[in-house]
């Protein structure tokens, strides 16, 4: 997936050709339906809708949607129905829990399929109203003047204003509340139902500092490596890698880089160790330390806030959530302490 966004990040400097920006969109249209899957299995091992606190980040809501129509295309082409999703784009970025607004999304998506005859057509319009970006959701379902209510919403009400399985529409609007955002929905007469997201905008990305940073990735991965070299190299930054947990450290105290990325699922010395042993070093101590691991659920983000991780960032990567941490833990390390080289603070 941090391949493709690349691709597209770069499309005007390096234009993709027609059979290029094809193949980019099957790329991300199976990664769509993989991730689904595996969020959906985890949100089914913690207990349905995800109750831990959500971890917020900048996410590109136009890329989200597009992930999850991708995912859901089979499915539409079954039911003969056409999914108007918005082209990906950068510009309306939110500030959200990447995983969680891809479930959401997926929901609405999904509820709008099932009450949308063949020959008809899911519509998304994306808006940004003062300092919250919103996304509609038209379905073509009939609804008669006057029928239903707010039915959808009643927590232990399974069904929808149609009589159709609500697919967790009450689940959804506690997972959009609990990022600060909101779920509304509107009956067209004659026509279907609109639901409304509303999520808090995201500042604007940008990294503080005005020399060129230095971030040293500990990753055991060549291809994760490679994707991060190309994002290190998009953001203005100096990549060092290391590909085992002594190597990484031998380099964080010869580097004593700006900012450490820190691969948690290392064969030899797993992530928390490599971050104890950081903690402990006066050369190192000072260093903001993300964490990038496909562990993401409530209690792995726990035991990384406990570890002492500056960030929790989810892997397969997100770009847009890479560089707001980045850009978040640079603000840190430039306004940190500064160290002698006997790991000394300096006055």
């Amino acid at each position: 997936m941090g391949f493709s966004q690349l691709l597209r990040a770069n499309d005007q400097a390096d234009p993709l050709t027609t059979r290029q920006a094809q193949s980019v969109r099957q790329i991300e249209a199976a990664a769509g339906v993989l991730l689904a899957l595996i969020e959906e299995t985890e949100a089914f091992m913690n207990g349905g809708d995800g109750g831990g606190s959500p971890s917020l980040h900048r996410v590109d809501l136009r890329l989200a949607l597009r992930q999850v129509c991708d995912g859901l295309e089979a499915q539409a082409r079954e039911a003969g129905v056409t999914l108007a999703c918005p082209p990906p784009a950068h510009g309306l970025c939110v500030m959200a829990d990447p995983g969680q607004i891809r479930r959401i999304l997926r929901r609405l998506v999904e509820n709008a399929l099932r009450h949308s005859p063949g020959g008809g057509t899911v519509r998304m319009e994306m808006s940004r109203a003062e300092d919250r970006i919103v996304i509609a959701i038209h379905d073509a379902g009939m609804i008669l003047a006057g029928a239903g209510d707010d039915r959808p919403f009643r927590p232990l009400d399974g069904r929808d204003a149609r009589g159709g399985t609500a697919l967790g529409v009450a689940s959804v609007q506690r997972l959009t509340e609990r990022m600060g955002g909101a779920l509304t929905m509107a009956r067209d007469p004659g026509a279907g139902a609109v639901f409304s997201l509303s999520l808090p905008a995201a500042p604007a990305p940008g990294l503080a500092s005005s020399r060129q940073a230095v971030v040293l990735y500990i990753e055991d991965n060549p291809a994760n490596i490679a994707l991060m070299r190309q994002a290190a190299s998009g953001l203005g930054l100096t990549l060092h890698a290391a590909t085992t947990g002594p190597e990484g450290l031998d380099l964080a105290r010869a580097l004593r880089p700006d900012i450490i990325l820190l691969d948690i699922g290392l064969p030899d010395m797993d992530g928390y160790e490599v971050k104890a042993r950081l903690d402990v070093d006066p050369l190192t101590r000072h260093v903001p330390v993300l964490a990038l691991t496909a562990a993401v659920s409530a209690p792995d983000r726990a035991r990384g806030r406990a570890a002492g991780f500056d960030a929790w960032l989810a892997k397969p990567l997100d770009l847009a959530a890479l560089a707001a941490a980045l850009n978040t833990a640079l603000n840190t390390a430039l306004g940190g302490p500064e160290v002698d080289a006997d790991g000394r603070e300096r006055a």
